[in-house]
């Protein structure tokens, strides 16, 4: 004699989720009654909301030793970066582009390519470490300005001349390696 199949229980109950909602909806994957206002659409059904927290994945939780791997490492790539920068200052968009891909590339490499906002602030910092590493390397490196330069010169220029910053191309170019940086670790 042929046995009916077990069928899904179809009668009305309470929503699981605590509202006296009447149902016949069930979790697709634990199989609690829901109702459709706490119901989860996901790819494979709906899902109550306890089935459908979705966790944070593994390649956007680095760990403390990995940050702090990634800050040494990152800050060592930069300041040499910055060292170079500074002492070619004319070669500006390709040192900003080494600076950008260097550190965000070491850093990836050094938090075991991991992604997310700690690393992406991170590398962010330390290319504006490595810009202020350029900067005073070139500062170091420039001639003596003479007293007759400070006195008769607006404090402004000095800086500018002291520190070669030529306006729209340079904070163009520091812009550049930061937003590599950026993108790198969305």
């Amino acid at each position: 004699m042929a046995t009916m199949p077990d069928m899904p229980d179809t009668s009305e109950t309470p929503c699981a989720c605590g509202s006296n909602i009447q149902t016949r909806l069930r979790c697709s994957r634990c199989g609690k009654p829901v109702c459709p206002r706490c119901m989860v659409a996901s790819p494979v059904g709906y899902r109550c909301p306890d089935c459908s927290k979705v966790q944070r994945s593994v390649v956007y939780d680095p760990s403390v030793a990995g940050l702090l791997k990634a800050s040494v490492v990152g800050l060592v790539v930069a300041v040499a970066i910055g060292f170079f920068w500074g002492s070619y200052p004319s070669w500006g968009f390709y040192m900003a582009l080494l600076m950008g891909f260097g550190v965000a590339e070491s850093i990836a490499w050094a938090s075991n390519y991991k992604r997310g906002r700690e690393l992406q602030t991170l590398s962010i910092g330390m290319v504006v470490v490595g810009i202020v590493a350029s900067r005073v390397t070139i500062a170091l490196l420039s001639p003596v300005l003479s007293i007759d330069m400070l006195i008769n010169d607006s404090g402004n220029e000095f800086v500018r001349s002291l520190f070669y910053l030529r306006v729209i191309p340079d904070f163009l170019f520091m812009s550049v390696a930061l937003l590599i940086c950026f993108v790198r670790f969305r």
